[in-house]
């Protein structure tokens, strides 16, 4: 089980609020067999389930709420913030990526220091707003985890009238009117955190410069995923050298298993 002992302190650049509750900080470990196992078995997994799959997992959540109900009531940005955290501790700060140029499709090496991303941080005040639409009121709140998982699977026009539905009130009949839905958009966007990641790219087989942006989240699963093929391999060896259970060998944290994979490999080479 995860403990704070092994967990590092994170300030969210937004914040939970809600009726009975106000998360400021959470305790979060780096991925462990358990977390890598999880995404090994479910590969066709949506970004947002796995992104609260892994969340709960590694976050050390208070006694009266689950990891994964606390993954899931966290703001969007607060969970792409969480998520570029659990990379750092769990790879490290250097992102290598491979690009492709929109003009010639040559691939393209970037590296990138996972410090420098840059996080919109907006401390949430209360868990819904108000804005004024003439005579009525309406009333929105942030999307979260628990919304992300409701439109995962749908098309972008879909998602996002199905998004909205989910975060708004009214005091009366909606739709809105088009002004009204953009002023909310608006309003909701300025208050909500945010990572932005977009790569100032120059080709070097042409001399086409573009801009790129990196989904952080969607990029640490697919590291992950990769990874995660090896597993079993690295399970069977720890267990046929030490005697160690699956528990026993999926509970370690990555550096510590590839640690003892290094000396039984030393050992055989010797």
């Amino acid at each position: 089980m995860t403990t704070l002992s092994t967990a590092a302190e994170i300030t969210l650049p937004g914040g939970l609020v809600t009726g009975d509750r106000c998360v400021r900080r959470v305790a979060l470990a780096p991925l462990d067999g358990f977390a890598e196992d999880w995404l090994a078995r479910h590969g066709g997994s949506h970004s947002a389930e796995a992104t609260t799959a892994l969340l709960g997992l590694c976050i050390v959540a208070p006694t009266d709420v689950s990891g994964t109900e606390l993954a899931r009531e966290l703001l969007a940005g607060d969970r792409d913030f969480l998520m570029l955290q659990l990379r750092r501790l769990t790879l490290g700060d250097v992102v290598q990526a491979v690009l492709r140029c929109p003009a010639c499709d040559a691939k393209i090496d970037v590296t990138i220091d996972a410090r420098d991303v840059a996080v919109e941080a907006h401390e949430q005040l209360a868990a819904t707003y108000e804005l004024t639409d003439g005579e009525r009121t309406v009333r929105y709140r942030l999307p979260n985890g628990a919304d992300q998982e409701a439109v995962a699977g749908l098309d972008a026009a879909r998602g996002a009238q199905v998004l909205f539905e989910r975060c708004v009130a009214a005091d009366g009949p909606l739709p809105l009117s088009a002004e009204t839905h953009a002023a909310v958009i608006a309003a909701m966007d300025a208050r909500a955190p945010k990572i932005d990641l977009e790569l100032d790219v120059a080709c070097p087989e042409c001399p086409h410069a573009f801009v790129a942006p990196l989904d952080v989240t969607a990029f640490f699963l697919a590291e992950m995923r990769v990874r995660g093929e090896r597993l079993v391999r690295e399970v069977h060896a720890l267990a046929l050298y030490y005697h160690w259970s699956e528990a026993e060998i999926l509970a370690l944290r990555r550096d510590r298993r590839h640690a003892y994979l290094a000396l039984i490999a030393e050992t055989a080479r010797a």
